[in-house]
């Protein structure tokens, strides 16, 4: 032998594995509950009542398997579990292990809840392994204890009992028969009606399985869109950044502006200032002239006043020069003027034209929030009737439960 299960079944028909002696036996088998469906199914067609089999669950792999019973009214030990051990290639089934297994079962089983449960099962492994167990035959039928015999058990079970009570217990067999059938028809019309709810079951799981696929492509697109929101606000924040650059090169602009023109204006008023001291000058030198024609008696006087001209048109000449240089500056002045202005109405534009993109992105981010908005109603939709389904699910899960369906 290579080792010892206690098996546990599920309503649904699962095989737990309870116990294993060595602890990692089945990890070393590499045998799974999966692969040990199998015994499940084989027990079961023994009508539920205690069996023994032996089969092979996989390659290199057999065991023998003694199933304690379905009903609390006909079991060894404790309903619904079964000792599985794993046997040697060598070894030599014989109809002395069966009991063996039924003795483990009687009285390992009774204490499952006991803290050195798995010591317990290992003593009576290796008591297994050198044969020093003594098989045992009795089973709990309807509360009494009845002996089986070793060498009867191929027969009908109703007829192991003592020669001496099988004739006051007739009638009790009888009874017990007839309700072990009315049980079994009972069952059959659950396990039929187990089979619909179980369609319906399938059939609900498959709504929800469409409903959680609905849910998952609108998630995504929903994701999808707050992706593209998201890349339009960076856009507009980009296009902000921007949009302050050039507002605060236009404010640059407009003050180097304004300081030209305060320089144009303080030229032009210098500009006038010299043209009216040119006006007096020339003034001036009418009345020296009139004065001249005057006194010509006056030699020296003629003499000073021309000498005087000769300097007024020394500073004629000079402050003609200075206008002519005051009107350059003023003409390069004007030619930077329609630059700044030319600057000023391109940036102008430009700044119109982010101001219109920008409302555009606006109007487009808008409609996608309300298609957010639409998907955030359409998932709750789906979420209160994916709720209900579960419900529905739920509900159907307690009448198996509460029929014991399964």
């Amino acid at each position: 032998m290579k080792g010892i299960l206690i098996l546990g079944f599920k309503e649904n028909s699962e095989v737990n594995i309870d116990t294993q002696y060595p602890v990692n036996i089945c990890e070393f088998l590499k045998v799974t509950p999966k692969s040990l469906a199998i015994l499940n199914d084989e027990h079961m067609k023994l009508k539920m009542e205690p069996n023994f089999l032996d089969v092979i669950i996989k390659k290199d792999v057999s065991v023998a398997s003694f199933y304690t019973g379905f009903s609390f009214r006909h079991y060894v030990g404790k309903p619904n579990f079964a000792i599985t051990v794993f046997l040697s290639d060598d070894y030599i089934l014989s109809r002395e292990l069966e009991g063996m297994l039924r003795r483990i079962a009687h009285e390992l089983l009774p204490k499952r809840e006991a803290l050195n449960f798995d010591d317990i099962l290992g003593k009576y492994y290796e008591m297994l392994k050198t044969g020093e167990l003594s098989p045992y035959w009795e089973e709990i039928i309807e509360g009494e204890n009845t002996i089986i015999e070793a060498d009867d058990l191929s027969t009908n079970k109703e007829e192991m009992v003592k020669d001496s009570e099988l004739e006051a217990k007739k009638d009790s067999e009888i009874a017990s028969a007839k309700q072990i059938s009315e049980e079994l028809s009972e069952f059959v019309d659950l396990k039929e009606k187990n089979q619909e709810l179980e369609s319906l079951l399938e059939e609900k799981k498959g709504k929800i399985r469409e409903l959680t696929k609905k849910y998952t492509e609108i998630v995504s697109n929903k994701s999808e869109a707050e992706n593209e929101i998201k890349s339009l606000k960076n856009e507009v924040q980009e296009q902000n950044i921007k949009l302050e650059k050039w507002g605060q090169q236009l404010s640059d602009l407009n003050e180097n502006n304004a300081k030209l023109l305060e320089e144009v204006k303080n030229l032009r008023n210098t500009l006038t200032k010299k043209e009216n001291e040119l006006k007096i000058k020339n003034q001036e030198i009418v009345d020296f002239k009139k004065k001249v024609k005057a006194a010509e008696d006056i030699e020296n006087q003629i003499k000073s006043l021309k000498q005087e001209v000769g300097e007024f048109k020394v500073i004629n000449l000079r402050l003609t020069d200075e206008v002519e240089t005051l009107n350059k500056v003023n003409k390069k002045l004007k030619a930077e003027m329609e630059k700044v202005k030319d600057g000023s109405r391109i940036h102008i534009d430009s700044i119109t034209n982010l101001k219109l993109e920008i409302r555009d992105l606006k109007s487009k981010m808008d409609s996608e929030v309300k298609e957010i908005d639409k998907l955030n109603k359409e998932i709750l939709d789906l979420k209160k009737e994916l709720k209900v389904l579960r419900r529905e699910r739920d509900h159907y899960k307690e009448i198996i439960k509460e029929k014991n369906l399964l």
